[in-house]
């Protein structure tokens, strides 16, 4: 069992990495360091580039940091803004930068931007929206800011400037420190992190994909109708976020963006939610029809939101309500789960919490307007699922032929043991009339009891009254249909529980229970132990195993 662990940790090993790599680390690689205070000024000039422009009585604000003061003036949340910082560059510091390429490293940007030093262009992301569309823009928030410039921009004797003109749109900020350094040492840094997939592009989807067809694939078929539609869905809703994200599609109005992603991710937790209880097989439908109908509310009341304040202030905490509670119903699912068959499931515990972690890291920037703080690496939420699922089918796949032979094997006993119980049934005395018919009832029952019981449907295909049908066949059997069917499930599931290594669920299933705790209850009820007890008891021959002459 050691070694089940091994992969999700080594997994989660590999991400922590990459996503480590992809931060700036400005304490080795950083010549000149530039948080701090800058200077802030909400303005479309572009007269802000110019190094000389006289900004001592502008405004200030702290790097990292974010500006969404300035957005809530307008009801689209949007605003244009310059931020300036004067810098020196000391004597020895400068020997590093002689001659050659430096690199401005200034992390992500909500959303767009242009970056002057000492009045000169030296890169830009995204786009600027026109003033007749003030929404229509290209975000460039997923990347990162790493300029690359002639050092001969530089000054050594006095003061550089470096001044960045900003678009945002709800999201604003800059969550990384902001360092000046040498192309030498840029190539040091990214000598090992070019080699790596940076997560804020199309390799989650990618990822997503191929894990994906990995499962089908391997399973062949083997996969639940429901299962396969609720994981293409999921796939499909996870694949449009993560576009959304790095700036796909193209829209004239962005507030559709932040539509989108927030109803999808709604979707997303709740379609888990159906995933979940297929796979695990756990499932309470008012609950599930509750939560269905909180979707609905929610996508109509993000789709009529009219403005980006509104759907900030009222539709984002209401989906932050509703995702809480999707999350924690998944987590009530898996351990559920967990508890029911710790040794098929106790691996999946890392990649729960990881997924625990991650969505309440972006719940929480979320509701506090930190949206720029947002880790890519929430876009690997859909692979460790997978992974996970993958986990768990690839190894009970391993066990499949052993529990259908032992299966087989007890079918073939089981088979004898319900001729033998007709020909006891056939002692009985019964008096002639219709009393003969419930002898083939209790034949139909002894044949079928793995099938669900309809006592409509029983009396009609023997042609009786649902009434006269049980109290004849109490009168006969001393016991109702119910208990008598019950009974024999629990013959079945003790005789599995003995000849074969089937799971404790998978033979509930087999002899027709649907509801596990149903059966742990009828079990204990009937045999004074508990499903796993009575396994290990009687391979450990501590109890007899009685075969019951009688109902």
């Amino acid at each position: 069992m050691k070694s089940h662990f091994h992969i999700p940790l080594l997994f989660i090993l590999l991400i922590g990495t990459i996503s480590s790599c992809a931060k700036t680390d400005a304490d080795r690689y950083g010549l000149v360091t530039l948080s701090g205070t800058w200077k802030i000024i909400e303005t479309e000039d572009n007269a802000l580039a110019d190094p000389g422009y006289e900004d001592s009585a502008s405004g200030e604000i702290e790097i990292p940091g974010d500006w969404k003061h300035l957005l809530e003036k307008n009801d689209n949340l949007t605003a244009t803004i310059w931020i300036r910082k004067k810098f020196t560059i000391a004597e020895e510091t400068a020997r590093e930068f002689s001659g050659g390429m430096a690199v401005l490293s200034l992390g992500n940007i909500a959303v767009s931007d242009k970056t002057y030093l000492n009045g000169t262009l030296i890169g830009s992301t995204g786009t600027f929206p026109g003033k007749d569309r003030p929404l229509s823009y290209r975000s460039g928030w997923h990347r990162e800011r790493n300029y690359r410039f002639n050092s001969s921009l530089l000054r050594y004797d006095r003061e550089n400037v470096v001044a960045i003109k900003i678009f945002s749109h709800y999201i604003n900020g800059m969550a990384a420190v902001p360092v000046l350094t040498s192309g030498e040492k840029w190539n040091e840094k990214m000598l090992f992190r070019e080699y790596l997939p940076p997560l804020n592009n199309f390799y989650p989807i990618i990822l997503t994909i191929i894990l994906a067809l990995l499962l089908f694939v391997t399973l062949k078929g083997e996969l639940p109708g429901k299962f396969v539609l609720y994981s293409i869905i999921l796939i499909l809703c996870v694949s449009i976020i993560d576009l959304l994200m790095i700036g796909f599609p193209s829209l004239e109005n962005n507030i559709y963006r932040f539509k989108l992603f927030i109803g999808l991710y709604m979707c997303i937790d709740f379609i888990l939610i159906l995933l979940l209880q297929e796979f695990f097989k756990i499932s309470i439908r008012p609950v599930t029809v509750v939560l269905s109908v909180m979707l609905g509310a929610g996508i109509t009341f993000i789709a009529y939101a009219p403005t980006t304040k509104f759907l900030v202030s009222y539709c984002f905490p209401a989906t932050a309500a509703m995702i809480i509670i999707y999350v924690l119903y998944s987590t009530g699912i898996f351990l559920a789960a967990l508890y029911r068959d710790p040794r098929r499931f106790w691996y999946l515990a890392v990649i729960v919490l990881f997924l625990l972690i991650s969505a309440a890291d972006t719940l929480y920037n979320v509701v506090s307007n930190q949206f720029y703080r947002i880790s890519f690496v929430f876009t690997l939420r859909l692979p460790f699922i997978l992974l996970g699922g993958s986990i768990v089918y690839l190894f009970d796949i391993r066990n499949v032929v052993r529990e259908n032979e032992s299966l087989a094997t007890a079918l073939l006993n089981k088979t004898k043991e319900l001729q033998r119980t007709r020909k006891l049934v056939s002692k009985v005395e019964i008096k002639p009339g219709p009393r003969d018919i419930i002898h083939d009832v209790v034949e139909y029952l002894d044949n079928n009891f793995n099938e669900t019981y309809d006592r409509k449907k029983l009396a009609e295909k023997f042609g009786l009254n649902e009434d006269y049908m049980c109290n004849l066949f109490r009168k006969v059997t001393d016991t109702n249909i119910a208990n008598y069917i019950n009974v024999r499930r629990i013959e079945a599931a003790k005789q599995l529980l003995k000849e074969t290594d089937s799971k404790v669920i998978d033979i509930a299933f087999h002899v027709g229970f649907d509801n596990l705790t149903y059966f742990y209850r009828h079990f204990k009820k009937h045999t004074g132990y508990s499903p796993i007890e009575y396994k290990n008891m009687v391979r450990e021959n501590a109890i007899p195993i009685p075969i019951d002459d009688e109902i």
